[in-house]
């Protein structure tokens, strides 16, 4: 009998654990929407402020465009019409860690050039002193659309 209220109580834990672990990580997921689309509002209406909030000081674009020239050329040389999630954005959480992958429709202009895509999307989020931040994204177009 003491075997079974042991396992019992076991069970229990295991199953409170599991509890806490999927709240943690709905939590998480649901933060990291948020993100997406405070960052995505934040390039559109070029606000410095909220970039540096979601960025982490070691954010790059693709693993080679550094964090200073990309909020550069988002804030003084690329007008954004439009920035949004095309279907459904997919999270997957570890720990201090997130993957974020959806596709990503992107209407803008630089310079003379013209952007009308849709980019396929993971960004690699880390949570720093209890903030979810983002550290790198990587890119690929999809589709053009005309």
């Amino acid at each position: 009998m003491k075997k079974i209220a042991l396992f019992a109580c076991f069970l229990a834990a295991l199953n409170m654990a599991n509890a806490q672990s999927k709240e943690a990580q709905d939590s998480a997921t649901t933060e990291i929407i948020q993100l997406s689309k405070q960052w995505s509002e934040a390039i559109i209406n070029r606000d410095s402020a909220a970039l540096e909030r979601i960025l982490s000081p070691e954010y790059t674009l693709n693993g080679s465009l550094p964090r200073n020239i990309w909020i550069n050329n988002t804030l003084h040389n690329i007008i954004t019409d439009s920035l949004q999630v095309v279907g459904q954005q997919r999270i997957s959480v570890y720990g201090d860690g997130a993957i974020s992958e959806a596709t990503w429709y992107w209407k803008a202009s630089f310079g003379k050039q013209q952007i009308n895509s849709e980019y396929l999307v993971n960004d690699i989020w880390k949570r720093n002193n209890g903030h979810w931040q983002v550290l790198i994204r990587m890119t690929r177009a999809a589709q053009t659309r005309n």
